[in-house]
């Protein structure tokens, strides 16, 4: 981060529960999460919550509306933590300025588009099942994820309810497809009877 920006830039407690900003709020800023969790989310009509985004320690978040003069969601803390406020001008002065740091944030926002990607492909899988062990391949290392969240969060990542999902990992245990101790869960590697 060049020195003017770092100078500019500050660091703000979030609670849980409050609202950075909110949807067609007028751009100030974009942040990056020291400690905590913020969800970019969205409402349907009907008034059902729609997480866009997670953006946990050393993630940035809001960044999409960097050349925006309105944010496009609501940012809401969901748990506790501290964010450091990176205002929009000074961070536009920044990247066109120093081309080090621009390639950087380059990298930055191109790890997130993958991760988000990411999301909306597991999303768009038809089965609660095919989700879960899409996000446990997709995160884990063998098939085994820390969840760092509750399940009743994790069941809305998920596009599902927490008592759907709750169903699902307590059938896939049972068919010895998973097993939990706690927040981890694993993907139990099935051996194959084909002779090779």
């Amino acid at each position: 981060m060049p020195d003017f920006l770092r100078q500019v830039s500050r660091p703000t407690d979030i609670r849980k529960g409050e609202h950075i900003f909110r949807f067609d709020d007028e751009v100030k800023a974009v942040y990056l999460v020291l400690d905590g969790e913020v969800c970019l989310t969205r409402f349907s009509p009907d008034g059902a919550k729609i997480v866009l985004c997670r953006a946990g320690e050393g993630e940035f978040f809001a960044e999409a509306s960097l050349f925006s003069t309105r944010y496009h969601c609501d940012a809401i803390c969901t748990r506790s933590g501290r964010c450091l406020l990176l205002p929009s001008a000074a961070l536009r002065d920044g990247l066109s300025s120093d081309p080090g740091f621009a390639l950087d944030w380059i990298a930055t926002l191109s790890r997130n588009l993958m991760r988000q990607r990411t999301a909306q492909e597991r999303l768009n899988l038809k089965s609660l099942r095919m989700r879960v062990i899409h996000y446990l391949v997709d995160r884990g290392k063998d098939g085994c994820v820390e969840l760092d969240q509750p399940v009743i969060r994790w069941a809305t990542e998920l596009g599902a309810s927490h008592e759907a999902l709750y169903r699902t990992l307590a059938e896939m245990e049972r068919e010895g497809i998973l097993q939990r101790q706690g927040q981890t869960l694993t993907l139990v590697q099935r051996q194959s009877n084909t002779p090779v």
